[in-house]
Parts: C-alpha cells; structure tokens; sequence
C-alpha cells in the first residue's frame, strides 16, 4: 500500500509593529527605525496568538497591510494575487487617518440622541486644523491641548502642549501641515480608564464585533492589557458606562466601519482579511461630576495588541492558567500577573 501525505497549509501570521511608522511615511521602500526592528525580533512570538480561527489556509494575516510590506512579501516569492492591490492600500491608508475618528464621535454625537449627550464627550473637544493659526486659536480657548499628527506610530507624531505654542512646536506643526494637511488638535483630559472595541472583516467585507480591549498607555504609547473576558471587562466598565449605552456605541461604530468598507467595495476595491480596534476612554470632570465617555479616539485600521490579548484570553486560558483580571499581556514581558 502506498504511503498517503496529507500537506496541512497554515495561514502565515506576520507582526510588523512598524506598520503605522510605514502608513506615515507613504513610501514603499520605507525601512523603519532600529528600535522598531529591534522590538519586531524581541516580540515575534506574539504571531502564535495573533491566530484566531478565522483564517484560511495559505492566507498572509498581518498585523497591518502597507506597500512597503506588500513589496517585501513580492520580493520574498508571493504570489501578487494572494497580497492586496493599491486600492485595497489606498484604503487602509486613508482611513487610517485620525479624521476618520473626528468624523465617528460626530456621528456617534448625533445619532445618540439628547438624551445621552450629558456623559458623552462633545465633538468640540477637537477640531482639524489646516492652519497654524487655526491652532493657536483652539489652544488659546482650551489652555491646554494635545497635538496629533493624522498619521503617526504609536507613542509617535503626540506633542502635549499649555499655555502657547513653542517655537519647536510651531516647527512641528508646519511640517506636519506640510507632509500631512493638518493637524488634530484636542482639548487635554484627565483621562481615567482606556478601552476599545474590536472588531474583524474577512473578504466578504462584513463588519463583526470581537469583543472589548482594557488596556494602559503612558502619552499616548501603550503600556499592557488586562487578560479577561468580554463580559468581565464589560462589568468592569459598568462603574461609568451603562451596557445599553456600549451597546449603542458598538453598533453605531459597526455600521460607521460597515459603510467604509461598503463604499470601498462599491469602488471595486478588494477586501482581504482585516482588523480594526477603535480605543475609547472615560475622562474625569470636576468635583462630584459624572465622568465623561468617549466613544471615538482613535481608529486602527490593522490588528492591535487588544485583539492579541482577546486572543490570549479567549483560546489559552486554560492552558495559562488564567483567572479572570487575574493576569495582563505586556509585549516584552508575556503574560504576567495583573499589575492593578
């Protein structure tokens, strides 16, 4: 009897943390910086959980879709018909963006409701601008303020700003003016608990909702995330936001996320697999104050290091050892135990 081998082919997990660095840049020979190369060799093992079942076999599942990486994987031997074409880069890219999460709270704002707008952050916490003076003038109302760039890396393209504008920064606003065609500028907060919504698409360009991220960050750069469940994390939010209003949130990004995808795809764009995390938090008010919930402060159109931890979470536990909020994810370290 003939020996029979059965060939397995496993989808391909890439982690290129420098994909935000590489959106910023726009150039297909980007080569990132030492330190994200560094931190891409010490954190591969984070590929093991970026699997979520949903892949095929042979698919590429990276952390992010860029040119720069669609040239690599070209150069590596891909087959060009497995990798995403320019509209489906031009895509990730422009919505990518930190308008796009200016754009959602504004409608998220208006689709509420009065009845809601007393806890919700108001739209004009932040504005776009397209000037220096338009600037100085939000800066001069809000005494202090948080610059962005509407693209940059993690931890990157943030200044914090009070009372006026540097020279330094005024430098740096003009060549984000320049490269970028403006800048996000928010009004600082006292920020009390980081959260996002996760979410995934596959090729037929369905939105679904993945579940909840807790996590810490230090100006604006991550720091580690809780490992628990959907409902744990849910209940651990309770404490400021009422689950019919996350409810509401959730399918009011959902349909906003939806009708990007729809319209990509009515332009002929092909969808291959992706993600998207939509960090929110809650912020604290005055003395006595009911603190306020903001639904829209980034959007990250690629897998995040809350979608690894609900990974983590939902398919290890067991073999962790993990208790609910018992453990965190932090990206050097591993898993390790809770730190709050």
């Amino acid at each position: 009897m003939e020996n029979v081998y059965i060939c397995i082919v496993m989808a391909r997990y890439i982690f290129n943390p420098e994909h935000d660095l590489c959106l910023a840049s726009g150039e297909v020979d980007y080569i990132p910086p030492a330190s994200a190369v560094e931190f891409a060799h010490q954190c591969r093992w984070i590929e093991r959980y970026m699997a979520d079942g949903a892949s095929a076999g042979g698919e590429i599942v990276p952390w992010g879709w860029n040119s720069a990486l669609r040239k690599r994987l070209l150069q590596e031997g891909c087959p060009a018909d497995s990798l995403p074409d320019d509209k489906f880069l031009g895509f990730i890219r422009s919505n990518s963006r930190r308008e796009g999460a200016v754009e959602l709270l504004g409608q998220l704002w208006n689709d509420g409701g009065d009845s809601w707008k007393s806890g919700i952050v108001s739209p004009e916490y932040r504005i776009v601008a397209r000037n220096i003076q338009e600037v100085e003038e939000f800066l001069g109302r809000m005494g202090r303020v948080v610059l962005k760039s509407p693209l940059s890396g993690s931890g990157k393209g943030i200044r914090f700003v009070a009372g006026e504008l540097m020279e330094t920064d005024r430098g740096w606003c003009r060549r984000t003016l320049e490269r970028q065609g403006g800048v996000v500028v928010e009004q600082r907060l006292d920020v009390e608990q980081e959260f996002a919504m996760l979410f995934g698409y596959g090729p037929d360009a369905e939105v679904r909702f993945v579940g909840y991220s807790l996590f810490y960050a230090a100006n604006g750069a991550y720091k580690w995330n809780l490992l628990a469940s959907n409902g744990h994390i849910e209940g651990l939010l309770g404490k400021w936001v009422a689950p019919d209003v996350l409810e509401k949130v959730r399918c009011g990004v959902e349909r906003f996320l939806q009708e990007r995808l729809d319209e990509a795809v009515g332009q002929g764009c092909r969808i291959l697999r992706g993600y998207v995390g939509v960090d929110q938090f809650i912020c604290r008010r005055g003395q006595g104050e009911v603190p306020l919930y903001n639904p829209s402060v980034e959007i990250n159109l690629r897998m995040t290091m809350g979608h690894v931890a609900r990974n983590i979470f939902d398919l290890h536990a067991e073999e962790l050892g993990l208790g609910e909020g018992t453990h965190c994810f932090e990206p050097l370290q591993g898993v390790i135990p809770a730190v709050i």
